[in-house]
């Protein structure tokens, strides 16, 4: 294990041992449908993230008006982590990269987390269902090097909505949920950075991305600002550290939950703000806030819409689907460029 990433899991393992969590009281608002969930992270100047804020440091305005934060929770909440990985020509190599390192970045990780798998070319198929077995993980990510071809093109839009798709519907409701991408940004067809976002909040999932270096020009699927939008962060995965850095960033989040405010209509997008309190401006002068600024109203628990994503046979390897125009999400347009 590097020094780096030995610094960051004794870190987090120091700060987990003395800081005591409110995710630990009992949870009296969580199963509240009225809540409204928002995901932040708070960095300095530096991109470093700042930890053991507590609920009184944070200030919530919907639509301009400061509201009650109801309930709190930081780094002890489980997390639903789905991992997207781009299985296109040329990523071989960082597919493996992150094969070597997961074991000693998965123990940022907690026994009451979970991990999944999907990857992608022009197409999208879930790998692993979420688990809780690191074992399982592990074994699944060797045997895609062995069973994967790289050879194919990269439909990164078509991925990451299918990803908010599943995840919106897998993931476990009391849990913070992330899409870790790992993907050289390069895409053959058009990008659809308003579908995504969209599709991210309706899942209430932060993106983080991992960017792979690349010698293959296309264009750029937007997935860094993609990320960013949704809360969360980008780094080039060009040191083993990047794994453990963005999982250990995902864990460093902070939740806040709000009332739903009287009179707003389902499906409804409804803008918020994030920011610190007096007293903690003053702590961190120079701190930001990342978060989602929209929030979609609950639809009161109507089934999630259909996905594209295609879980392997057993018996038969990939279970492939073309892009086609039927897959399209409501009002996207999926072209390829020549």
């Amino acid at each position: 294990m590097n020094r780096f990433a030995l610094c960051l899991l004794l870190a987090y393992s120091g700060r987990h041992l003395v800081s005591a969590s409110p995710w630990d009281r009992e949870a009296v608002f969580r199963s509240d449908v009225s809540l409204v969930r928002v995901d932040a992270q708070v960095v300095d100047r530096a991109n470093h993230t700042i930890p053991d804020l507590h609920i009184e440091d944070f200030v919530l305005r919907e639509g301009g008006r400061v509201q009650p934060i109801r309930d709190f929770a930081s780094e002890d909440m489980p997390l639903d982590v789905l991992f997207l990985l781009d299985v296109s020509a040329s990523m071989r190599p960082h597919v493996q990269r992150i094969a070597d390192v997961s074991g000693q970045a998965l123990n940022v990780l907690d026994k009451n987390d979970r991990i999944a798998i999907i990857v992608f070319d022009r197409s999208t198929r879930v790998l692993l269902p979420f688990s809780g077995s690191r074992q399982v993980w592990q074994h699944e990510l060797d045997r895609l090097l062995g069973q994967e071809r790289f050879n194919g093109g990269t439909d990164i839009t078509r991925s990451m909505l299918d990803a908010a798709s599943y995840i919106r519907r897998e993931g476990r409701r009391d849990a913070r949920r992330a899409i870790v991408i790992l993907t050289d940004d390069q895409t053959e067809f058009d990008r659809n950075d308003a579908a995504v976002s969209i599709a991210l909040a309706e899942a209430d999932a932060v993106m983080c991305a991992l960017i792979a270096p690349t010698s293959i020009h296309t264009q750029s699927a937007g997935t860094v600002q993609i990320a960013r939008n949704s809360g969360g962060n980008g780094m080039p995965f060009d040191q083993a550290s990047a794994l453990a850095e963005t999982l250990l960033r995902i864990r460093q989040r902070y939740t806040l939950y709000f009332t739903l405010p009287e009179g707003v209509t389902p499906g409804q997008e409804r803008n918020i703000e994030v920011s610190l309190a007096d007293a903690a401006r003053f702590r961190f002068p120079d701190a930001s806030v990342r978060y989602r600024r929209v929030y979609m109203i609950p639809n009161g628990g109507a089934e999630s819409t259909s996905s594209s994503v295609t879980t392997e046979p057993a018996e038969r390897g990939y279970s492939v689907s073309s892009p086609s125009s039927t897959d399209n999400a409501p009002g996207e347009s999926r072209t390829r460029r020549q």
